[in-house]
């Protein structure tokens, strides 16, 4: 099962393509690109990504993103 920074890269990648992951890294300090698909979720960085999220994604891909994570 996927984790889920590993997810929201995905996601991310898919909608902003490389730019959009390197504005996600930059915005939240965490090097996303790091984390395998089998990793854990490291709270502090999973916490940091999230409050970056809506600055970079817009309101109906956010809650397109929620949707995909919460099927999981």
């Amino acid at each position: 099962m996927a984790n889920r920074i590993s997810r929201i890269t995905s996601f991310v990648e898919k909608r902003k393509l490389g730019f959009g992951v390197a504005r996600l890294i930059m915005m939240s300090g965490v090097n996303v690109r790091s984390f395998g698909p089998n990793d854990p979720d490291p709270p502090d960085a999973l916490r940091r990504l999230e409050q970056a999220l809506p600055q970079l994604l817009t309101p109906q891909e956010l809650k397109e993103l929620l949707g995909l994570l919460s099927e999981s």
